[in-house]
């Protein structure tokens, strides 16, 4: 049947594409939700999380969370740049910590232990996502107990890493067949700021315009934008989220901030 719409298969501008799209959106990440259950199952953990990291593990994006203190255990790390998840990521190995009141890791990790530990946590455990060439992110659990993982403990929770890893590529090869094309899936993204009528709870989106915005205020660089904005969160004890959204919103300026401290 002859395409009468004057839209390009694929074309953002076409129905059956937008609905394709928001079909897409909707099943993003989906399996990622059943493995972290199976994940807290199978090695007794109380929680789990799973975040995506750019290269230099600055970038990092929540993907899912089994319950709110599972969400601030990974926020918490995402502001203070420290903890097991964040190592686990730039070591490529697992981290296995059973006991964060141990005088090890409030060394390795001075501002991550304090915090944590008044969430109620007692113990973490982080395992890589393998990707490609290396790990895209990380697999978290988290305990209100102290106590360590068992061989086959260990071994469930590299497996459902493995799992988490086969649902990223999965969600990217249905967006590119959905979408049309690997150009389609950047362009959409870039100019939605997200696929079609999906709200993603856990998006980090707003912190990173956020970013932008101080970057600008401060005339530094990104990576400069977010380190101010995390030293800000953690000063404030502020959740980074909210910060962002009212930087985002102008109803706050870290500028002005700075202005009022040199004053």
């Amino acid at each position: 049947m002859e395409n009468t719409s004057g839209a390009r298969p694929g074309d953002p501008n076409d129905a059956a594409h937008r609905a394709g799209a928001q079909r897409a959106g909707r099943s993003t990440f989906g399996g990622i939700s059943a493995v972290c259950s199976a994940a807290v199952r199978l090695t007794g953990a109380d929680g789990a999380a799973v975040a995506v990291l750019g290269g230099n593990s600055q970038t990092r994006e929540l993907v899912y969370a089994t319950d709110a203190i599972a969400q601030q255990v990974d926020e918490l790390q995402f502001v203070v740049g420290e903890g097991p998840c964040v190592e686990a990521y730039r070591s490529d190995r697992r981290q296995i910590w059973p006991d964060l009141t141990s005088a090890e890791a409030g060394r390795r990790w001075p501002a991550f232990t304090g915090e944590v530990l008044a969430l109620g946590v007692r113990a973490v455990f982080a395992f890589p996502v393998p990707g490609v060439r290396r790990s895209v992110g990380v697999l978290e659990l988290y305990r209100g107990q102290p106590g360590g993982l068992d061989g086959i403990e260990r071994d469930s929770g590299d497996a459902c890493a493995v799992a988490v890893g086969h649902a990223l590529r999965a969600d990217w090869d249905r967006r590119v067949g959905v979408l049309g094309g690997v150009d389609d899936v950047v362009d959409t993204v870039v100019a939605r700021g997200g696929i079609d009528g999906v709200e993603d709870e856990f998006s980090r989106a707003v912190v990173f315009n956020a970013v932008g915005m101080v970057a600008v205020q401060l005339a530094v660089s990104a990576d400069q934008g977010l380190a101010r904005l995390r030293a800000y969160c953690y000063a404030e004890g502020r959740a980074i989220s909210d910060v962002a959204a009212d930087i985002v919103a102008r109803r706050l300026s870290l500028r002005d901030q700075r202005d009022s401290g040199e004053g």
